[in-house]
């Protein structure tokens, strides 16, 4: 019987913590980022917001971290896709995926058991820590994810 691994709200929720507790203007203020972590069907699993994070930056880190789990890749790429031509969001019709770069899926063993999204920076700043926080996601090979780590 083949077991799919799985996200725990656990993981999901050191992984956000992890972000807004790192994620700091130069003079230590909270840099005002949203994190969404979405499980492997879209739902939501864990959220937060820094002191000074508008609704906007709210609403696109849930609509990011969505937009690279239906996808299957970073929303970086999803964006150039979309540039190129590759993907007509139009045919899509699914007015939650946000094309824009701060989405990253999250792998166990080499299946997408979720995805990260991050708000509130500018587009390069949210796709760095985004890609560097799915980077960092480490989990255990039995089913679940178990831990994660993040420097």
């Amino acid at each position: 019987m083949y077991e799919r691994p799985t996200l725990s709200h656990e993981a999901a929720s050191g992984i956000m913590q992890a972000v807004l507790g790192s994620t700091h203007h130069q003079n230590g203020a909270p840099a005002g980022v949203a994190c969404a972590i979405v499980g492997s069907l879209g739902e939501l699993i864990a959220f937060g917001a820094q002191d000074g994070c508008g609704a906007l930056p709210r609403k696109l880190a849930s609509r990011k971290a969505y937009t690279s789990l239906i996808l299957r890749r970073t929303t970086t790429e999803v964006k150039a896709a979309v540039d190129a031509g590759q993907i007509d969001m139009d045919r899509l019709n699914d007015p939650e995926l946000a094309p824009m770069p701060g989405g990253a899926p999250l792998l166990v063993d080499g299946v997408i058991v979720g995805a990260i999204g991050i708000s509130g920076l500018p587009p390069a700043d949210d796709a760095a820590i985004a890609e560097e926080a799915a980077a960092a996601f480490n989990v255990t090979t039995t089913g679940s994810a178990a831990s994660q780590t993040m420097q």
